[in-house]
């Protein structure tokens, strides 16, 4: 009689699929990978972006205070009845008294005569197309005054979207 064994089969195919879906899994990780650090280094730049628009609407806005020849040697407002920003001061060849949105000057809430705010808005465009924003707000008080200038910057002038902000607070 004979006795006939079976040859195992198949064992070439699972080791070939287990393989192929290692690899698989492995490339999967790496895309997963890459797309995250690409997401991350965007909004990286972007943040650099946003910091640069509130720096500059910082050194602005220290400039102008420090520097106007006019009235008081400041350009903004150092009472609640005093001025709004004075035109012809220019940022960036923006007229910050006719700056748009936010612009004026408003008395501190629950502060003396010799208190007020002055704020304005700095459109800063670049040279991709893109313009960059600062929201700068500058509060004096007391006499002689105590300045704080807080300046928001923006990485674009839009709403929605992706729209980061980094601020700078300088007092003096």
């Amino acid at each position: 009689m004979t006795i006939y064994f079976r040859q195992p089969r198949g064992f070439t195919l699972f080791f070939a699929m287990l393989i192929a879906s290692l690899a698989i899994a492995i490339g999967v990780a790496i895309y997963d990978l890459t797309v995250r650090e690409l997401d991350l280094s965007a909004t990286a730049s972007q943040s650099q972006y946003a910091i640069y628009a509130a720096d500059t609407g910082a050194e602005c806005a220290i400039y102008w205070d420090l520097k106007y020849p006019g009235l008081g040697s400041t350009a903004f407002a150092t009472s609640s009845t005093s001025r709004p920003p004075q035109s012809g001061v220019t940022c960036n060849g923006t007229d910050i008294a006719a700056a748009g949105v936010g612009a004026g000057t408003w008395p501190i809430p629950g502060g003396t005569p010799t208190a007020a705010t002055s704020s304005f808005v700095l459109s800063i465009p670049s040279g991709n197309g893109q313009t960059y924003c600062a929201v700068v707000t500058v509060a004096k008080v007391g006499n002689p005054a105590l300045t704080r200038i807080i300046s928001q910057g923006y990485n674009t002038c839009t709403e929605g979207g992706v729209r980061l902000e980094r601020s700078l607070q300088v007092n003096y």
